[in-house]
């Protein structure tokens, strides 16, 4: 786990995340007020990926099984230096790959051999859309019978289609058009920024939570994921 993600309290650990921003980054937006809301919150789910990265990397050898997840959260770090420096695309499209990555860490985790064919340079590529259908199929999760799998599966799947557009410039909506390096760093709302990702960060825990029902939290590590949801959402995650 990231030597910024070892403390037992969430708030200490947040002031500790918040130096570190400081000491690596010419900030763009100022940490305050919704900003600083905005980025607590996701200070929070990347605590909570990191936990789920730790968990499988203590259980598991094999590097299939935790990997990819273990670049999801550097994905996390490395996004939320960018948003607030103000590199705005850069950041969406290293959203697109924190996505990827959290559909490669569930089709890898039980396909060692595709795994170690893929480091040799296989090219290989499956779609997300099937991937988004393995999820769903994968026999840990459709017994489940669980109506918000599908919700939340469908909301990390629409936020990766609309991702696209910007990575493959689909229209002058999602380009950058810079001409000098200043109009790199457009001012742009951090907060609704935030709130995309987070929302799918969130998506993505309870998805993983799900999938990885052998996991052993303590009351205090359960307590932090389920208050990451509203009540009711809280009664399904747990059931």
């Amino acid at each position: 786990m990231s030597n910024i993600f070892k403390s037992q309290n969430l708030d200490k650990d947040f002031i500790t995340f918040q130096e570190a921003l400081n000491k690596t980054n010419i900030q763009q937006h100022e940490i305050s007020g919704e900003n600083k809301a905005s980025l607590k919150r996701y200070h929070r789910l990347t605590y909570i990926i990191a936990l789920f990265e730790n968990k499988l990397e203590s259980k598991w050898k094999e590097e299939n099984r935790f990997l990819f997840l273990n670049e999801l959260l550097s994905d996390l770090l490395a996004n939320c230096s960018l948003s607030l420096i103000g590199f705005q695309y850069s950041s969406l499209i290293i959203t697109r790959r924190l996505l990827e990555n959290f559909y490669n860490h569930i089709y890898y985790f039980e396909h060692p051999v595709e795994f170690e064919l893929l480091n040799l340079g296989r090219n290989d590529y499956t779609s997300i859309v099937e991937l988004k259908k393995y999820y769903e199929s994968h026999p840990f999760v459709k017994p489940l019978l669980d109506n918000n799998i599908k919700i939340f599966n469908d909301q990390v799947f629409a936020h990766y289609q609309e991702l696209c557009k910007t990575v493959h410039s689909k229209g002058e909506d999602f380009m950058g058009l810079a001409k000098n390096i200043k109009e790199i760093k457009p001012e742009y709302n951090l907060v609704n920024h935030f709130t995309l990702i987070n929302q799918s960060t969130q998506a993505i825990i309870y998805l993983l939570f799900k999938f990885h029902r052998d996991l052993k939290f303590t009351n205090m590590e359960t307590d932090l994921i389920a208050k990451t949801f509203t009540k009711p959402l809280r009664g399904s995650l747990l059931s």
